[in-house]
């Protein structure tokens, strides 16, 4: 670890000319500019080199330092030579920089200023010489500081990289494994990337996914514990499902989207007897999952459903189908078992956000339609 002091102008221009690749490393990409931390900064900059209110030597006493990771780290005379550096926490600081600069194109006084500009540091750690796993523990625990999800801090396990090189070579839709990097990129970088879809798969959403294809409806109620346990975690993207077929898993993703008018088209078939169908909807995706999984026809739907995450009029009128003509009876016998119909004529239904009716809903679809548990894996 080589430590010392960057200018921010370095660290911009870094990321002007590898785009997002240098944040790449990161867990999450840019915050909004409104959010506190990224007005005080901007502030901060504006006080500094346009009002000249403030000594440019004071910001690195104010921050709390980047750290990047480097495949090599080279002393010239007084200057150092980095190679194919990687930013590990400081994004909202390159970022916020890279935006003040933009904001102020053409401003007389930041030209005039441009020796202030430079002479503006942060702390800076250089790491290099170290293993992938190391650096990605060394992004964790310079993050754990501010407020970031569990989910956040899985965005640069190998599984995630994997799963984001699946969905691009294969269908050239990209994987959001980390917060807000997809709509950080421009048109000309997702053409670089090979990616054509304007839509991303988004890691919580994915995660969602395998949960009810799975039929694991509790862990789906309990959803930050998914990713805060190492077990379940690793249940969830486990390596397998980098053996199943991405279409398939597009085909059980969207479905998502559509939950609110697949209950209603149930609930519109009787709204007194189906209005229990607002409360089962974790449900109700399993269910579809395994509608769709199920089809005979399921490798034609992949083909044309699966390669992309439009919302098909076609895909939904088939789940459409599958939810009125077969989940909609599915979770009539549900609620009329003797296991649950006391509880169901108590009103009460938080029997449907579980595992075991997830059983019995599939107990009774394999009776009525020989449906067989499948999941997004191999």
């Amino acid at each position: 670890m080589t430590i010392g002091f960057i200018r921010l102008l370095d660290l911009a221009t870094m990321y002007r000319e590898m785009g997002q690749r240098f944040f790449e490393r990161n867990i999450r990409a840019a915050l909004p500019e409104d959010e506190a931390v990224n007005r005080s900064m901007q502030q901060a900059l504006k006080r500094i080199v346009l009002d000249g209110k403030k000594d440019a030597r004071v910001f690195a006493f104010d921050h709390n330092g980047v750290t990047l990771s480097a495949e090599a780290l080279t002393a010239n005379d007084s200057q150092f030579e980095i190679t194919e550096p990687r930013l590990l926490n400081g994004a909202q600081t390159v970022t916020t920089f890279t935006r003040f600069l933009k904001a102020n194109e053409g401003n007389q006084v930041l030209n005039a200023r441009q020796d202030v500009l430079e002479s503006i540091n942060v702390m800076c750690r250089v790491i290099t010489d170290a293993s992938p796993g190391f650096v990605t523990a060394v992004t964790i625990n310079n993050n754990r500081q501010n407020p970031v999800n569990p989910w956040n801090l899985r965005a640069n396990d190998m599984i995630q990289l994997q799963l984001q090189d699946r969905f691009r070579d294969e269908l050239e839709i990209y994987y959001a494994r980390q917060e807000r990097a997809f709509e950080n990129l421009s048109d000309e970088e997702l053409e670089e990337l090979g990616i054509t879809q304007y839509k991303a798969i988004e890691l919580t959403r994915l995660a969602r996914t395998f949960l009810a294809s799975d039929g694991d409806i509790d862990k789906l109620t309990h959803f930050r514990e998914v990713f805060e346990d190492d077990r379940l975690y690793n249940q969830v993207f486990h390596p397998s499902r980098l053996r199943a077929d991405a279409r398939k898993i597009v085909l059980c993703y969207k479905i998502q989207f559509k939950l609110r008018r697949l209950t209603n088209d149930i609930v519109e078939r009787g709204v007194n007897k189906y209005a229990y169908v607002q409360r089962a909807r974790n449900l109700l995706w399993a269910l579809l999952c395994q509608a769709i999984l199920n089809d005979r026809n399921v490798e034609e739907l992949a083909e044309n459903f699966g390669r992309g995450l439009s919302l098909e009029a076609q895909y939904t009128d088939t789940l459409s189908f599958y939810a009125t003509t077969r989940c909609r009876f599915i979770l009539s016998d549900l609620v009329a078992d003797k296991l649950y119909a006391p509880k169901a004529a108590e009103g009460n239904y938080s029997f449907m956000r579980t595992n075991a009716a997830y059983k019995r809903s599939m107990a009774i679809a394999y009776k009525r339609w020989r449906w067989v548990e499948k999941r997004l894996n191999k």
